[in-house]
């Protein structure tokens, strides 16, 4: 009964809540307005983090990093068009969760297939990391899209920035502790069980959000973005998630084509299979680790400087 309803009524559901939230934006769809252009609304969000005594210059520069030249333009796009649909900053925070349940449902189905035949059956299961990878990717566009929604019609709160910071913590749960109750993490040739990495993970991405959460609580409004980012941790477990995709839909394809040349990914396909979700929770592990340590640094360094000018 337990496996019928994980299997079958939870994605049900949660399809369902999504399909509620979309239609409930539509009936009210928002009226036209003037939004503020891209540029503005980059220096609006510079203001926002403490960037404002050095505006042109921290513009400059984020003009040439990815987040300003790529993912805010993004965001920025995606906000229009959910505000075109009229749909509210909290309802796209809700859907972000909604989001990150599947991811979680989907890790979870596509790892039944871990300890199957390598070329007959594991690749069917394997195959569903593609889709979940895109997901991911979604969920890393519309992460900074209710926010953006909020500065471009200028109804920013600070209830919709809580239920954003609580939401996103428990996104990042979902993401990753989906891999505990599988064998994604379990090298049983080797007689070794890594998941106890994950916990690590989730314990270390904890403290680096917090970090950040109470020295703006302290008055420390300007931040430093480090490589333990969101959008960092999204990029990386979609680059591995599209690592196991690809190479299962790849031998799924083969097998169906042809079953007995299937084999020659045998070798290569199997190392996937052992290592891979193992190689992204090192990766992931020793990013959290230095930017934890890059993090602390900066913010022990710019709360002493606060101290001494206020003698």
């Amino acid at each position: 009964m337990a496996e019928i309803i994980f299997r079958i009524i939870f994605p049900l559901v949660l399809l369902g809540f999504l399909i509620i939230l979309l239609l409930a934006g539509r009936s009210r769809t928002a009226p036209k307005q003037d939004l503020m252009s891209l540029d503005d609304f980059i220096k609006d969000w510079l203001k926002d983090h403490g960037q404002g005594h050095k505006l042109e210059e921290q513009f400059a520069q984020m003009k040439k990093d990815p987040s300003g030249s790529f993912y805010m333009p993004m965001t920025y796009k995606g906000a229009k068009i959910f505000i075109k649909w009229g749909i509210s900053p909290n309802k796209v925070t809700i859907m972000n969760l909604i989001l990150s349940f599947f991811i979680f449902y989907g890790v979870i189905i596509a790892s039944e297939g871990q300890t199957l035949d390598l070329i007959s059956q594991q690749p069917f299961y394997g195959f569903i990391f593609l889709p979940v990878a895109f997901l991911v990717a979604f969920t890393g566009i519309i992460d900074g899209i209710d926010g953006t929604i909020a500065r471009l019609l200028n109804i920013k709160s600070k209830t919709g920035a809580w239920l954003d910071n609580i939401i996103d913590r428990i996104s990042d749960i979902l993401m990753l502790v989906c891999l505990v109750p599988t064998s994604l993490l379990i090298i049983p040739s080797l007689g070794l069980d890594f998941t106890w990495i994950v916990w690590t993970n989730i314990l270390l991405i904890f403290i680096y959000e917090y970090m950040r959460a109470r020295h703006e609580g302290l008055g420390l409004l300007e931040t430093k973005p480090f490589a333990g980012e969101r959008i960092t941790r999204i990029i990386i477990m979609v680059t591995f998630f599209l690592i196991y995709g690809i190479s299962s839909f790849i031998v799924m394809i083969t097998y169906l084509i042809n079953p007995t040349t299937a084999a020659i990914w045998s070798v290569i396909h199997g190392g996937i299979v052992t290592w891979c979700m193992l190689i992204y929770q090192v990766v992931l592990l020793f990013i959290m680790v230095m930017s934890s340590l890059q993090s602390s640094s900066y913010i022990w360094k710019q709360l002493k400087t606060m101290e001494n000018k206020n003698g």
